[in-house]
């Protein structure tokens, strides 16, 4: 199938005027005015762009209070666009799932999961079209030059640079091409450097390509180890302050997952650290960190289970299936109850005291102990071998008979070793780091699955009483007897592959790399080449 060319933009000077353009494109074609519009479109993304990451532009239109629906309006890499209706639940974002259309739905839902589409940036434009034709009157290219401005929510407007739009007619590609060497021969235009959207976001202050909650922090690996970790704390304190009003706001689940592991992040930091940080203030900064970590830990908890209700009951059958909306309700009305509560710790004036307190600990001098001056790499580099080397001894030592609690502190360590290569591995060249990381993760795999049915089948038991004494309860526990049971079997099944999954990540291959890149003699060998 012949594939139209995607649509090319130029900054069109304001010293260029519409019969300039007019007269470099129709000395051999007739260029003929098809109209002027006025569009109002409010550009969408994921708070961490990823629409735009995947190369797709998504608008609206402004909202109206009579009417509830929004059309959305997709572009992809081409140019080529699809409308669709959408029903949101709150006027602040759009779910993909609240989009009508089944096929754009997930098309949609490919992109952004379960990720709230927000409000970047609005921009307004005038937009006059033009139609260039060939002796027969056919229409070959069309032009559209586009005076944008972006409306800046209670602080006015700022005019954009004028823009004009070539855009391709299947069929006629020679035309297309001849229309672009007129304009950048006879008239010089300039292709746009970047997409209107992006341009927008960035009059109005708006980061292209969303907020990463990525540690992206240099670190040289003679740095000293308690500025290093300064280094990291703090960004890692902007990431938890950056995802701190979505999860107030409740916008999805995403923004309390990333301020939760930004958090686990800084105490592992805290913990790994604690020889080259100050004691007590170090202490101080656990406890509160902790405390932090606690409070949110309910609400979280919940949100994995609306998030695994689908996997969760897809093995009841369908006249089961029937019976579980009571269950569901349930759960999302504690997760209701959980959220008041985090949100009010968060807003509270013990949260407050203790973040203000982190921050005074990060601007501080970060005066260490007795290894103050011993390089990063030396540091963390030993850190890694010593996690991994308790989590090779703890594995081995877990067989069919372990308790699961052996499981769940196996895990804990696994999640240790992971920041510690995630925030430190960029010292090491990533071809040795990457293994390490690659077998870490099958192991974690295997382990959260095992330790989610766990959480999962221990809450919805609790909740079996309660869920008798609603209406349609009764039916209700019957099929949640089903939903425990499918669980507990997989929960069996996850213990039955540790073995498979520990077996790379212990092997003699992987001991010998972690010995060789972070053990003693590696440290040793990287003291005496600097």
């Amino acid at each position: 199938m012949a594939q139209v060319e995607g649509p090319v933009s130029f900054v069109l000077p304001s010293d260029v005027g519409i019969d300039a353009v007019i007269e470099a494109l129709g000395r051999d074609v007739e260029v003929v005015a098809d109209g002027i519009a006025s569009t109002d479109r409010v550009y969408l993304d994921t708070f961490d762009g990823r629409v735009d990451g995947s190369g797709l532009t998504l608008w609206r239109s402004p909202s109206t209070a009579k009417d509830p629906t929004v059309r959305l309006t997709l572009e992809d890499r081409a140019g080529a666009t699809r409308s669709v209706i959408a029903s949101p639940s709150r006027p602040d974002r759009v779910l993909a799932l609240e989009v009508e259309e089944e096929a754009s739905r997930d098309r949609l839902e490919s992109v952004v999961g379960e990720r709230a589409l927000i409000g970047q940036v609005r921009v307004r434009s005038r937009v006059r079209r033009l139609a260039v034709c060939d002796a027969e009157g056919k229409t070959v290219t069309r032009v559209a030059i586009e005076d944008p401005t972006v409306v800046l929510p209670k602080r006015g407007s700022v005019a954009l640079e004028r823009r004009l739009h070539v855009v391709a007619v299947l069929g006629y590609g020679r035309a297309f091409s001849r229309v672009l060497e007129e304009l950048t021969g006879k008239i010089g235009l300039r292709r746009a450097a970047a997409p209107l959207a992006d341009e927008a976001k960035i009059a109005a202050g708006v980061p292209v390509g969303g907020v990463s909650s990525k540690v992206d922090v240099e670190l040289d690996p003679g740095m000293r180890a308690d500025h290093a970790s300064a280094l990291i704390c703090r960004r890692l304190a902007r990431t938890v302050e950056a995802n701190l009003p979505g999860t107030l706001a409740d916008v999805d689940p995403e923004f309390l997952h990333d301020l939760r592991v930004a958090v686990r992040r800084t105490r592992s930091v805290l913990k790994e650290m604690k020889h080259v940080l100050p004691p007590e203030e170090t202490a101080r900064a656990r406890a509160d960190l902790r405390w932090i970590q606690e409070i949110t830990g309910s609400t979280r908890d919940l949100d994995v289970q609306l998030q695994a209700w689908p996997v969760m009951v897809s093995t009841v059958t369908p006249a089961l299936a029937i019976d579980l909306p009571p269950l569901r309700d349930l759960l999302e009305r504690h997760r209701a109850a959980a959220f008041v509560r985090m949100r009010r710790y968060l807003q509270g004036a013990r949260f407050k005291k203790a973040w203000a307190s982190w921050w005074d600990f990060l601007d501080g001098p970060f005066v260490g102990q007795a290894t103050v001056g011993t390089p990063i790499a030396e540091v963390a580099g030993h850190r890694i071998a010593a996690v991994y080397k308790t989590m090779v001894n703890s594995g081995a030592a877990i067989d069919d008979k372990a308790p699961p609690e052996a499981l769940h502190d196996l895990r804990k360590r696994g999640k240790e070793l992971r920041y510690l290569l995630e925030l430190f591995g960029g010292l090491w060249p990533s071809d040795t780091v990457k293994p390490l990381v690659s077998t870490l993760k099958d192991l974690q795999d295997v382990l959260g699955r095992f330790q989610d049915d766990e959480v999962q089948t221990v809450y919805l038991r609790q909740l079996g009483p309660e869920l008798a004494a609603l209406p349609g309860g009764t039916d209700s526990l019957i099929a949640l007897g089903l939903v425990i049971d499918d669980l507990a079997s997989d929960q069996q099944r996850a213990r039955e592959e540790f073995a498979k999954n520990f077996a790379p990540f212990a092997a003699a291959d992987t001991r010998n790399l972690v010995r060789a890149t972070f053990g003693r003699r590696a440290a040793r060998a990287s003291r005496s080449s600097r």
